[in-house]
């Protein structure tokens, strides 16, 4: 039984944690608020309390659509705040947050359509990988958004707003590039685990998760390769890490959409 009360409080953290921040960074050349920091940190508690509750009541299922979409938020955000301590991340939490609340509601409100499901080891193993490199990946997709706007506005002239209190342009890319890297490792493990440890990576009903998946490790392969090789940079770092990033939605959110809401 969800706790209404904590899904409540799970939401407004996060509102006043992004809220916080936006306040806080143009009037401090874009730093990281502590107070935001803090409040952000007590949401991810909040809602990893709210996971727990659902996941502990579908021990034998596995998540639907919209636990599945809170679980991932929460993964990104944890990533994100673990990373903090060592990369400016903080613009990246303006947008993260207010979506996670909105996932942490949609879960809170929206039907249970899990289906059975028996968690061997080796499947637990890849699971934990593939959230930890959706994750990443999550958070290079939304890197490559703040990149393509700082990117449009200092081709236009016009340094105003966003792009006035970001990182420089060569950072900020570096960050990008890095945040695919790492990514790209965890999206490799996963993809490997599965086929060495998942009997049906090729059935019938997930043949589309696997392809799609497979896809976007091409892309992203292709991204990296490009990048240290040919020296590309941000509108092909951007366009080629959405394209990737949208291949994984696909590969994970459409099968799930096709399996418990349409099939």
């Amino acid at each position: 039984m969800i706790d209404i009360g904590l899904v409540a409080l799970t939401i407004v953290a996060y509102l006043v944690a992004a809220a916080w921040q936006l306040r806080f960074a143009p009037q401090n050349k874009g730093r990281l608020s502590k107070r935001s920091a803090l409040l952000g940190v007590i949401a991810v508690l909040l809602h990893a309390s709210v996971m727990g509750a659902q996941v502990s009541s579908q021990t034998t299922s596995a998540l639907s659509l919209v636990d599945a979409s809170s679980l991932a938020f929460l993964m990104t955000n944890i990533a994100t705040l673990v990373l903090l301590a060592l990369r400016p991340l903080q613009t990246l939490l303006i947008g993260l947050f207010p979506l996670s609340a909105l996932a942490v509601l949609i879960a809170a409100i929206g039907p249970d359509t899990a289906s059975p499901l028996a968690l061997q080891p080796g499947t637990i193993v890849h699971i934990a990988g593939s959230l930890a490199a959706n994750a990443l990946l999550a958070m290079a997709a939304m890197q490559a958004i703040i990149v393509s706007i700082q990117d449009r506005r200092l081709r236009a002239h016009n340094n105003l707003g966003l792009t006035q209190w970001l990182p420089p342009l060569q950072k900020m890319e570096r960050l990008l590039f890095e945040l695919l890297l790492i990514g790209f490792l965890l999206l490799s493990f996963s993809i490997l685990s599965g086929f060495l440890f998942l009997n049906d990576m090729l059935a019938q009903h997930v043949a589309h998760k696997t392809v799609f998946t497979i896809l976007a490790w091409l892309i992203y392969a292709s991204l990296l390769w490009g990048h240290h090789y040919l020296g590309w940079r941000s509108r092909s770092a951007v366009k080629l890490t959405l394209i990737g990033f949208a291949l994984i939605l696909l590969a994970y959110y459409g099968s799930k959409l096709v399996l418990e809401w349409i099939l």
